[in-house]
């Protein structure tokens, strides 16, 4: 009996081995992998800049306008990167407990501190001192992609708008306006 159940398992492992092997064998193309194309995207914050409403005064006057931040754009400086991305999306978030609007605006420099491109958008006021939050995309493909590789520098500015009522802000003023931005990058890579 133990004879029989030894040849019986023995039949059904060589039937299975030989299915196995006979399914397996397929002619196999290497060269495919020559057609393989990576599409990663990667998300990097950009610039992150707080301005509290108080610096919006100086010796009892209200500025109309803060640059607060000049940023070099390291990531367009590596050769893989500039090779293989093939679209960006900036993606820019304000958030406003100030009840004022802003008029943000970010200038993108080359590396002789020439202006080469600008893009802008309004942070809507917080009537209540609750946070407003306002979001603008700016897309770059193709030609404006291009263009954007060759920017060393970032600068942002913040334009403060009239108030409704008349009021202006001073050095006690509350709240504040914070910017953010992250960068989402999409690249095509190929061997």
């Amino acid at each position: 009996m133990q004879k029989l159940k030894f040849q019986h398992f023995f039949y059904i492992l060589t039937i299975s081995v030989a299915v196995i092997m006979s399914s397996c064998i397929k002619d196999v193309d290497f060269d495919q992998a020559d057609d393989l194309t990576l599409t990663p995207v990667i998300t990097s914050s950009i610039v992150y800049a707080e301005v509290e409403a108080s610096r919006f005064s100086e010796n009892g006057m209200e500025l109309e306008t803060v640059t607060d931040s000049l940023a070099n754009i390291e990531i367009f400086e590596n050769d893989f990167i500039i090779d293989n991305l093939v679209r960006a999306e900036l993606v820019f978030e304000a958030t406003n407990s100030i009840n004022r609007t802003f008029g943000l605006q970010i200038d993108f420099l080359n590396a002789v501190d020439e202006l080469e491109h600008t893009l802008s958008f309004d942070a809507s006021p917080s009537p209540t001192g609750n946070t407003i939050v306002t979001t603008y995309t700016e897309v770059f493909e193709d030609m404006s992609l291009d263009a954007l590789k060759m920017k060393t520098k970032m600068a942002v500015t913040l334009r403060l708008y009239p108030s409704n009522d008349g009021s202006s802000l001073d050095e006690n003023a509350l709240g504040n306006i914070i910017l953010k931005s992250k960068g989402l990058f999409y690249f095509s890579v190929s061997p």
